[in-house]
């Protein structure tokens, strides 16, 4: 199937009841989720998805780059007005992460797990991510961007030597090249499904899949925060998408943001 916006409409028409019904492509832009906000400034609906082949300042959390070279991987953001409340912030990005991995291990048969809070992993190595941004006004949510960044079709040349041992990609994993576009019909399906739920306040059913497919719970992680760093176990996450934390003396903590990383077994 063909990247087209056009293309991607009528696969999804009578599949999705919100999220897509209104998807633009772009040869290249500088990242997915600025446009995103402009779309929606613009008076495009929630729900808006933008796709590009080639991002030039594609952006990871905390502030990192994401490697965006053209025809290879896919880079999309939805574009929302969640009703949900700035409480419950983590959790957009546990729902949106949720619905990438169900449709990842769907669409290729590889068995993704997520690491908090974010990542899309396949043998402790990245596959993809999640960054959600938004524009908060007192107690409201005004708007809402999800960018997702999948390595799709890149082969072990096209990643660079500084992320080799942590990056790779669908076809790495899979030996086979994948339809970007079919994927992405498959992403945007799954996040329709899922955001609806968390719009609903369903908030236990995206919890508890995010726990079956987590790589996180029951590891020993490092986590870096603002100003510590701590070495604990992930033991669970709570209804607002928080990571609990079982530390080194037996005290508990429950974690909102901070980089995490996996500790190999010893």
């Amino acid at each position: 199937m063909e990247f087209t916006a056009d293309n991607l409409k009528k696969e999804l028409s009578s599949k999705v009841s919100l999220i897509g019904k209104e998807i633009v492509v772009y040869d290249e832009v500088e990242s997915t989720n600025s446009i995103g906000y402009d779309l929606l400034k613009q008076g495009y609906p929630s729900g808006t998805v933008v796709i590009a082949d080639r991002q030039t300042k594609g952006k990871g959390r905390l502030g990192r780059t994401w490697i965006s070279p053209s025809g290879k991987n896919l880079y999309m953001s939805f574009a929302i007005k969640p009703s949900i409340t700035p409480k419950y912030a983590t959790l957009l990005t546990l729902t949106s992460v949720v619905a990438c991995t169900t449709a990842l291990r769907r669409f290729t048969d590889i068995p993704v797990l997520i690491k908090w809070p974010n990542d899309m992993l396949v043998d402790h190595k990245k596959v993809g991510g999640i960054l959600s941004e938004m524009k908060i006004e007192g107690e409201k949510i005004k708007a809402a961007v999800v960018g997702v960044g999948i390595n799709v079709n890149m082969t072990e040349e096209d990643i660079p030597e500084e992320i080799k041992d942590i990056a790779t990609s669908l076809r790495i994993c899979k030996g086979e090249e994948f339809s970007r576009a079919l994927l992405a019909t498959e992403i945007i399906r799954e996040f329709d499904k899922w955001y609806q739920l968390l719009e609903k306040k369903n908030r236990k059913t995206i919890i508890d899949r995010w726990m079956q497919l987590s790589g996180t719970i029951g590891r020993q992680v490092k986590i870096v925060l603002a100003d510590k760093e701590i070495f604990a176990t992930a033991e669970a996450i709570d209804e607002e998408g928080r990571l609990i934390v079982k530390l080194q003396d037996g005290t508990y903590e429950k974690i909102c943001a901070g980089d995490v990383t996996l500790l190999r077994a010893k």
